[in-house]
C-alpha cells in the first residue's frame, strides 16, 4: 500500500486557514446571536396587568387620587409661599418708605415748618398700605398652615393605603415570577428549538467530516454552536439547575474523549499508528514495547528519549553489515529484508528505504468507533 500524500501548504497558508476558520466561527456565533435576541424579544408578562387582575382596585384608585391630592396640596402650597414672598417684599418696600417720609416730616417740624400736604398723604397712603399688606401677609399665613395641615392628613391616608396595597404584594409578586419562569422557559425552548438541530447537524458533520477537506468550517461551526447553546441554557435555566447540567455534560463529553483515547491507544487507526511507529524509529527504541532498538554502532551503548541528542555514537573501525533486527524483549521483527531489492529495510513502516517499494500496514483489530 502506498502512502497517501498529505499537502499541508506553506505555514502562512496554514496560518490563514487557522485565521478565517475562527473568523468564520465568530460569524456564525454572531448570526446566531441575531436569531436569539429576535426569539428574545417576545412579549413576556406585565406587572401592571398582573397587579390590576389580582389587586382591589378600589384601593388603586384611592391610592391614585390622593396622589393627585397631594400634588395638588403641594402645588397650591407653593403658589401661597411665592404669593407670601411678594406680600413680605412689598411691606418691607412699604415700611421703607414709611420710615422715610416719617424720619422728613420730623425734620419739617424741627425746623417749625408745616408738612406739605402731599408728604402728608403719602406718610397716610404708606400706612395704609403697610397695614394692608401685614394683613393679607397673614392671611397667607393661615392657608398655608390650613394646607399643612390637610397634607398631614393626606399622608397618612396614603401611608394606611398603602400598607393595604403592601399586603396584597406578594400573591402578586408570586403570580408575576411563575408567569416570568414560564415565559423564559417558553422562550429558552424555542430557542433550543432552532440551536440543537442545528448543533445535532454539527455533531453529525463533524463525525462524518472532521477528517476532510472542510474540517475547519465543521469545527467552527460546531464549536460557535456549543457556546450559544451553552450561552442560552445559563441565561434561561435556573444555576441550581443548570450546574447540574453542566457538570454532567462535562461528565459525558470527557468521558467520551477518555473512552476514545483508550480505544485509539489499544486499537489506533492507521495514520496514528504510522505516526508512532516513525517516531519510534526516529528515536531508535521499539515501536511495540519501546525497548531501545540496539543494532549496528549502537548495539553496546545505553540512552533514553532525553539522552539520546546527546548521545556520542563511535565510528564503527570496519563497515559492519546491514542485517535483520528483532526486538529481544517482545520479539517483534524490526528490520527484514526487502522482498523487492534484498535489501535491509524497517519492517513496520510502509516504503523501503532503498527501492521505494511499499507493504501494507495492517493495525490491530478492533472497533474504531464508539
Amino acid at each position: 500500500m502506498r502512502a497517501t500524500l498529505s499537502h499541508k501548504g506553506p505555514w502562512t497558508h496554514r496560518l490563514l486557514v487557522y485565521f478565517f476558520t475562527v473568523l468564520f466561527g465568530i460569524l456564525i456565533y454572531w448570526l446566531l446571536g441575531f436569531f436569539m435576541r429576535d426569539i428574545g424579544t417576545w412579549p413576556g408578562p406585565n406587572y401592571q396587568e398582573v397587579e390590576a387582575r389580582l389587586g382591589d382596585p378600589k384601593l388603586t384608585q384611592q391610592a391614585t387620587l390622593l396622589q393627585n391630592q397631594l400634588e395638588e396640596n403641594r402645588r397650591a402650597t407653593d403658589s401661597r409661599q411665592l404669593q407670601q414672598k411678594v406680600v413680605r417684599d412689598s411691606t418691607s418696600n412699604s415700611e421703607k418708605t414709611m420710615n422715610q417720609l416719617l424720619e422728613l416730616q420730623k425734620l419739617t417740624l424741627q425746623q417749625a415748618k408745616t408738612p406739605a400736604p402731599e408728604a402728608t398723604q403719602a406718610l397716610a397712603e404708606s400706612q395704609r398700605l403697610f397695614l394692608t399688606n401685614q394683613s393679607k401677609y397673614q392671611e397667607i399665613n393661615e392657608q398655608i398652615a390650613k394646607l399643612a395641615d390637610q397634607l398631614v392628613a393626606l399622608e397618612d391616608q396614603q401611608r394606611n393605603i398603602q400598607k393595604q396595597i403592601e399586603a396584597q404584594r406578594p400573591a402578586i409578586d408570586t403570580e408575576f415570577y411563575q408567569l416570568q419562569t414560564r415565559h423564559n422557559f417558553k422562550v429558552a425552548a424555542a430557542k433550543l428549538a432552532v440551536l440543537l438541530p442545528m448543533l445535532g447537524l454539527a455533531v453529525w458533520l463533524f463525525l462524518k467530516k472532521r477528517g476532510g477537506l472542510y474540517a475547519p468550517l465543521v469545527h467552527g461551526f460546531g464549536l460557535a454552536l456549543l457556546v450559544k447553546v451553552g450561552q442560552v441554557m445559563h441565561e434561561h435555566f435556573p444555576t441550581r439547575y443548570f450546574k447540574y447540567i453542566l457538570i454532567l455534560i462535562a461528565i459525558a463529553v470527557v468521558t467520551r474523549i477518555l473512552v476514545y483515547l483508550l480505544r485509539a491507544t489499544a486499537f489506533p487507526k492507521l495514520d496514528w499508528l504510522l505516526k508512532q511507529y516513525r517516531e519510534a524509529y526516529e528515536h531508535y527504541f521499539c515501536p511495540v514495547c519501546n525497548y531501545p532498538i540496539r543494532r549496528g554502532p549502537r548495539q553496546h551503548l545505553f540512552w533514553t528519549r532525553s539522552s539520546l541528542k546527546k548521545l556520542q555514537v563511535p565510528a564503527p573501525a570496519i563497515a559492519l553489515a546491514d542485517e535483520p533486527y528483532t526486538c529481544p524483549v517482545c520479539a517483534t521483527a524490526l528490520f527484514q529484508e526487502c522482498a523487492a531489492c534484498q535489501h535491509i529495510r524497517p519492517t513496520l513502516l510502509p516504503a523501503c528505504t532503498h527501492c521505494g517499494a511499499t507493504k501494507q500496514i495492517i493495525p490491530p483489530t478492533g472497533d474504531y468507533k464508539c
